[in-house]
């Protein structure tokens, strides 16, 4: 049987307000220190990337994050609280800056409690339903680091937390890998369409190359989605915000921001290439190709530039007749064909590393649980994990 000790998390642990960053001083430019976001906590934990908010001015220096850092978010603007109190480890790479809606979770006890472990122990069911449960606010949700350091926690020994958190790192580290590999495919095929292009193009509005389905999107609220879960990805405009138990897609798709994330900071669109069963909100446009594949038109409207499509002030939107008038430049028809070869093959690639993350991503979500709660020991998750690799 697993041996446990009930533990104060303000007892291990100190969580810290970070730094009010005047609005004044934000910028897109990337050169700068980037503003860490509650846009950078997935759903269901863990860090993810997000369009970035850089900052131009003075801070005091305890406020740049260090990678790994463990940093927990305070404040979600979601009716059902999709990532409140969630856990994200600081990756390496860009610079980020501890801003006033997240809290720095700082180990006081290492002898009690691993940063590791904790990282994977905050997206337990127990802990969100204690955070959700003490929330303040209705249409934007808080917490506070007092209500976090009250929450009481079951803890294994330290030896038995290491040894969880190393595999569920091991998951992990080979999502991240997969992730890599897609970014790389993404980059090289971005690289092979300007080639192309440089040597003869065409330039050809969305409308005319792209069909809409739009009609065929249904929003869903929080409540709703609690309401049938299930697997099938939820879109929105900016990615992946839940699962449920039907499909409204089953093909290759293009989807483009409609309203809220729409542009990012370089003036490209927000685009996502999407395939199999998935559900669609009404925050993104779909798209298949028409006169081309679905695969060359994500590569071609990823490049192009959408700043005067752009309507909104406090709610960025571009709507369906601004963004069919948007000018694509194309390979010329006799380039076509080779193109979308190559384009097709590496897709394929992308398409199986991200498959694999699903399925590694399951297996994590099935493991933590069982692993915290002892049901499952850590010998026998790691001939889980055997199978998985």
């Amino acid at each position: 049987m697993l041996k446990t000790q009930s533990i104060r998390l303000g007892d291990v642990v100190r969580v810290k307000h970070g730094f009010a960053f005047s609005g004044k001083e934000f910028s897109d430019d990337l050169s700068y220190p980037t503003l860490l976001t509650p846009a950078n906590f997935a759903i269901g934990g863990g860090f993810q990337e997000a369009k970035p908010k850089t900052f131009l001015g003075d801070f005091p220096a305890e406020y740049e994050l260090k990678p790994g850092d463990l940093v927990i978010t305070m404040t979600d603007l979601s009716k059902g609280g999709d990532t409140l109190g969630l856990p994200a480890l600081i990756p390496d790479g860009r610079t980020y800056l501890h801003n006033q809606r997240i809290g720095l979770v700082e180990i006081i006890d290492p002898n009690r409690v691993s940063k590791p472990f904790l990282a994977y122990y905050l997206r337990t069911p127990l802990y969100r339903s204690y955070i959700l449960g003490t929330a303040s606010g209705s249409t934007v949700r808080h917490t506070s680091p007092s209500r976090i350091e009250s929450f009481n926690a079951v803890l294994p020994t330290l030896t038995e937390q290491r040894a969880i958190a190393e595999v569920l790192c091991a998951l992990d580290d080979k999502i991240a890998a997969n992730n890599a590999c897609v970014r790389l495919i993404d980059e090289h095929l971005a690289a092979e369409y300007e080639l192309v292009i440089q040597q003869e193009k065409v330039v050809e509005e969305l409308g005319v190359i792209a069909e809409f389905h739009n009609k065929r999107r249904i929003p869903l609220s929080a409540k709703q989605r609690d309401e049938r879960p299930g697997t099938v990805p939820y879109y929105g405009a900016s990615g992946v915000f839940g699962y449920v138990n039907e499909a409204l897609f089953d093909e290759p798709l293009v989807l483009v921001g409609e309203d809220g994330s729409v542009i990012n900071a370089d003036g490209t669109p927000v685009t996502q290439y999407i395939w199999g069963p998935a559900w669609v909100n009404n925050h993104a446009h779909a798209l298949k190709g028409k006169v081309v594949s679905t695969e060359l038109l994500y590569y071609a409207i990823q490049r192009s530039q959408v700043s005067t499509l752009v309507t909104g002030a406090v709610q960025p939107k571009i709507n369906m007749g601004n963004l069919k008038r948007l000018q694509l430049t194309l390979p010329v028809p006799e380039f076509r064909a080779a193109t979308e070869a190559i384009i097709s093959d590496e897709v394929a690639a992308k398409r199986a590393f991200t498959t694999e993350n699903r399925t590694l991503t399951a297996t994590r979500d099935t493991l933590l649980p069982q692993l915290m709660s002892g049901k499952l020991r850590v010998r026998d998750a790691e001939k889980v994990l055997e199978d998985a690799l």
